[in-house]
């Protein structure tokens, strides 16, 4: 996990309402999101959205115990926040039913809470009983708090083949200085299974590379904006930079 520490990409398991659960609801807090501009400058503040995490333990059987961070996302618009909230509780969902013979650790790391945006991390592991390692996991999930829409990689560029392209410049290179000669193999290749995993910050597009040997743990790539600028969709450049 150590190139993801700087996003705050770290890990731990699982959701409510599967196997037996002892929940904790947990600490910290972020915010953002100044208010939206009325044209009246004497229009109150909108209230910004904010994250809260809960911590959730349980058994699915026998061996499987979970363990998982789960941000929750508040603020003004109750149909956003549904939303989110929703596809937060799927990813999670997912990764659980992913997990039934193994111990599942997935935790949050600090969001991204921008002007528009909402940019989550997640790092962790799923340790089979007997296996000689774990498998790390490292996932990012992006969404627009003007809908509530989750962003994919195929939703950030105005041209995904050339987006890509263009990613791929980026992260392959910084692989080979960080491992020259290492066993990275295609995964710096221009497909989009090798950049799903993102998040996005005020600097730039951050890759997850997740792909990788054991040894080399997950790894995180910035792009940063002004290197991707010309391929962004119009329609998201501010609120992703936001």
């Amino acid at each position: 996990m150590l190139g993801l520490l700087g996003l705050g990409l770290v890990a731990t398991p699982l959701a409510a309402g599967c196997g037996s659960a002892s929940a904790a609801t947990a600490t910290a807090t972020a915010t953002a999101r100044p208010a939206t501009s009325t044209g009246d400058t004497t229009a109150p503040a909108a209230a910004p959205y904010r994250v809260t995490t809960r911590t959730e333990r349980g058994t699915l059987r026998p061996g499987a115990d979970y363990t998982i961070t789960i941000p929750v996302l508040a603020g003004p618009d109750q149909n956003v926040v549904r939303r989110v909230n929703r596809a937060v509780l799927a990813y999670v969902n997912e990764e659980r039913n992913q997990t039934a013979d193994a111990t599942l650790t997935l935790t949050a790391g600090s969001p991204h809470v921008g002007t528009t945006v909402l940019a989550l991390s997640f790092g962790g592991d799923r340790y089979p009983p007997g296996a000689a390692h774990p498998t790390e996991l490292a996932t990012g999930l992006v969404f627009d708090l003007r809908t509530g829409d989750r962003i994919r990689i195929e939703d950030v560029f105005t041209s995904t083949d050339a987006g890509l392209r263009r990613l791929a410049a980026i992260v392959r290179p910084e692989l080979d200085r960080r491992f020259p000669g290492g066993p990275t193999g295609g995964v710096a290749d221009p497909v989009s299974a090798n950049y799903e995993q993102f998040v996005v910050t005020p600097r730039g597009l951050v890759v997850i590379v997740s792909d990788l040997p054991y040894v080399l743990g997950p790894q995180s790539v910035l792009a940063p904006w002004e290197r991707l600028g010309d391929l962004v969709r119009p329609d998201l450049a501010a609120a992703l930079r936001s």
